[in-house]
């Protein structure tokens, strides 16, 4: 059976299903009470495909370039491979108790958090470990750039920043569990102090404390703004990523956790994990203009949209 979707109005309906080629995007939602993987059409809400995928599965990316999506089971402590269909490919065994996902966009390699205190380095195709570095107390995000990785390292309430052989450790708000780039920035979801920090990867320095509401998840960034998805509240706080000013917040599903941007910077896509949709926010107006029922327990936590191939 396949999920329903709902819109919220006639007016925003028509501008959805006039939005256009541009808004063409898919959205790979982990549902980790189902054991599911769903891929969402950003532009019509419509679901493209529904694949197995148990072990509790929390954290995804895809690699637009080279045509995958990969995803981690925590409880199997698997690296889930599909291709851009949601088609499966592999499925690898990492070591330690694997939790967090980003792609190095050198070498398209999966980055994974261990929570016992260690970042790897995995070849999507083989399965082996190419790398490893000692990070903070219980990682659990990851985000890589061109020569920069960072891990949030929730229980030390600390990011490490890699970059080549060198690996720095810089104090951020308590419990950092989402972490993101953004302009060579780096920005913390402070799950403890409900807020934003936002880092110079270089010198350390945090430059700006961005409130947020309560128990923020994750950031992302499209058209000039950051978005944070906020557990307790909800909702979704917007923030003026040039002025680190909040400007305004969007009430979404219950539990909102996993959040994304469309490669056009038109669409934000929340995944609320305790009612089970995904929130398509239009970014021009700040409304939700569809909310997609899928397989329970929804999380998608890492950067999870594309363009579709």
């Amino acid at each position: 059976m396949i999920p329903a979707i709902r819109v919220t109005g006639a007016a925003i309906l028509a501008a959805l299903c006039m939005s256009g080629a541009a808004r063409a995007d898919i959205a790979a939602i982990t549902s980790q009470t189902a054991g599911m993987l769903t891929l969402i059409d950003t532009d019509t809400g419509a679901i493209l495909t529904i694949t197995p995928l148990p072990g509790n599965p929390a954290a995804v990316a895809i690699d637009a370039a080279r045509g995958r999506i990969m995803a981690v089971a925590v409880d199997t402590g698997l690296l889930h491979v599909f291709d851009m269909t949601g088609r499966p490919l592999a499925q690898h065994k990492i070591a330690g108790a694997p939790f967090g996902l980003a792609i190095r966009p050198e070498t398209g390699t999966a980055l994974v958090t261990d929570q016992t205190g260690t970042l790897r380095e995995i070849n999507p195709e083989t399965g082996a470990e190419v790398a490893s570095w000692p990070v903070g107390a219980l990682p659990s995000g990851v985000a890589a750039a061109p020569g920069l990785i960072v891990t949030a390292d929730r229980d030390a309430d600390a990011v490490t920043v890699i970059q080549g052989d060198e690996a720095t450790t810089w104090p951020v708000g308590q419990h950092p569990f989402g972490v993101t780039l953004h302009d060579g920035l780096i920005f913390t979801a402070d799950v403890l102090d409900d807020t934003v920090s936002v880092l110079d990867p270089v010198s350390g320095t945090i430059l700006a404390t961005i409130a947020t509401g309560e128990r923020p998840y994750a950031v992302a960034f499209a058209a000039g703004h950051g978005y944070v998805t906020n557990q307790y509240d909800s909702t979704v706080t917007v923030f003026d990523a040039a002025r680190f000013a909040v400007t305004g917040t969007v009430d979404v599903g219950d539990y909102p956790e996993g959040i994304a941007a469309t490669a056009d910077g038109s669409r934000i896509v929340v995944a609320n994990w305790f009612s089970d949709t995904v929130s398509l926010i239009d970014t021009a107006t700040l409304q939700v203009v569809a909310e997609v029922d899928v397989p329970a327990g929804p999380r998608a936590f890492g950067t999870f949209t594309a363009p579709k191939p």
